[in-house]
């Protein structure tokens, strides 16, 4: 599943001008207990490829054992700036 949603996230991150630094993984438990865990490498997911093996490997900061079930899992992308050249909002002041 994460896998399946890091790549429909990564297809929707394509659409956006801004570029994502974190990669988000949240889990909820059967017993609806929220995790949440975060990455921020040192440059910005470049492929799906690098954007799925980031979120596994949050999977795998998670304590719990590979029984256990979710009743929510979500990849997302977080931390987001402006590419060179873009801005949002033009100085004010000089």
């Amino acid at each position: 599943m994460i896998r399946k949603l890091a790549q429909l996230t990564w297809a929707a991150s394509r659409n956006e001008s801004r570029i994502a630094r974190t990669v988000v993984l949240k889990l909820k438990t059967a017993e609806f207990k929220i995790l949440t865990r975060s990455h921020t490498p040192s440059s910005p997911p470049s492929s799906c490829e690098e954007l799925t093996a980031i979120a596994l490997s949050l999977r795998e900061r998670v304590a719990l054992g590979p029984q256990q079930r979710f009743c929510l899992v979500g990849v997302g992308l977080s931390n987001f700036f402006e590419p060179e050249g873009l801005s949002v909002q033009p100085v004010l002041f000089d």
